[in-house]
């Protein structure tokens, strides 16, 4: 599978640079058996013509029998392309097409053939309807993708901010200079995890991704977090004092606020509860508190069991994720904090309410 560097056909000033596409195949690639990536169009450099590359396989692949596959939609301008006869004296040319464009295609396969000579061979398509105009619109609209990619994929776009509007990018490039990269990382992981709850229990998702970017921005170690409350002269409770982890929430909405513009009052609501929680949590918060405790690097004991739980019932999640941080909380020698109790209490009454019904 070969990267173009530069699609003579295809220019895009905002297509990511070749590299970042490599990283991607690379991802995409990484469990398939017998097929690879290949860079050698970047190594080449300049336009990427599909007639310089198939002589590269040819000399390196002598005697070998070779084809070329490209979408169905690529045949209309094949006889644009440098040196359409050439290229099919080298290689078969394969069009994948939908079912619905299969007569199309093949009458466009023949007039080719009788052109240029060589051999155009026409596959119909049955596999699943994947589109990179797709994958790149659910991302730039907080939308899942996880049926289009796999999800190593989708977690480097997530991870990097791709296709994502420009405020989304800009947030994702201050926090990068503010909080550490592993950070950086579960924050854009989070969000991820937040898209896909709210989609499934029907929230807004762009609300759910903006409140899952910042909900850990100010998360700073304890000492520097006291030391940023005292300089700026920010009021901290006296169990914040004890538990300076605490202070990260109720501050986070703070900086939200003033520091990145956030006026939505929901997604303010959200960064702020995703620690302790609080009785009565709207579904953005109790989605940002779960996609906090889940997202795909978070390996503690009993994860996958909360994650299978998040899909299907959100408030025996929380009930799960909190009652484990209580267990943790009571092994390391202190008391659980009464907020998280309360909640615990009034997740338990709301579901024993529920299965009543």
């Amino acid at each position: 599978m070969v990267v173009a560097a530069d699609p003579p056909h295809k220019h895009d000033e905002n297509r990511l640079s070749a590299n970042v596409r490599l990283r991607m195949l690379d991802n995409a690639l990484n469990e398939e058996d017998g097929i690879y990536s290949s860079d050698v169009e970047l190594k080449r450099g300049g336009k990427s013509f599909t007639v310089d590359t198939l002589a590269h396989f040819k000399g390196q692949y002598r005697g070998a029998e070779l084809f070329f596959i490209v979408g169905g939609d690529m045949l209309e301008n094949f006889p644009e392309w440098r040196e359409p006869k050439r290229i099919l004296s080298m290689a078969k040319l394969v069009a994948v097409s939908r079912p619905d464009k299969l007569r199309d295609m093949n009458a466009l396969a023949r007039s080719i053939e009788e052109r240029f000579g060589g051999t155009v061979i026409v596959s119909e398509f049955n596999g699943p309807d994947i589109s990179s105009t797709e994958v790149r619109r659910r991302m730039f609209e907080a939308e899942p993708v996880d049926d289009l990619v796999l999800l190593e994929t989708e977690h480097f776009m997530y991870r990097s901010a791709l296709y994502m509007p420009d405020e989304i990018v800009s947030i994702r490039s201050r926090l990068a200079s503010v909080i550490r990269k592993k950070r950086l990382n579960h924050t854009m992981l989070t969000a991820c995890e937040a898209v896909k709850l709210a989609h499934l229990y029907g929230v807004d998702t762009k609300k759910a991704r903006l409140a899952a970017i910042l909900h850990d921005c100010i998360k700073l170690p304890n000492k520097e977090l006291l030391e940023y409350c005292e300089q700026h002269c920010y009021d901290i409770s006296d169990e914040e004092r004890k538990n300076p982890y605490l202070i990260h929430a109720r501050l986070g909405a703070v900086i939200a606020m003033d520091e990145y513009g956030v006026k939505d009052p929901e997604v303010l609501q959200a960064i702020q509860n995703h620690t302790l929680g609080r009785v009565g949590m709207s579904m953005l918060d109790k989605i940002i508190y779960v996609a906090d405790k889940i997202e795909p690097t978070r390996d503690f004991e009993g994860v996958d069991e909360m994650r299978k739980a998040a899909y299907d019932d959100i408030d025996l999640c929380m009930l799960m994720v909190m009652r484990h941080s209580a267990e943790y909380t009571q092994a390391s020698g202190r008391a659980v904090n009464p907020a998280t109790q309360s909640v615990m209490d009034y997740l338990k009454k709301e579901m024993e309410k529920n299965n009543g019904q």
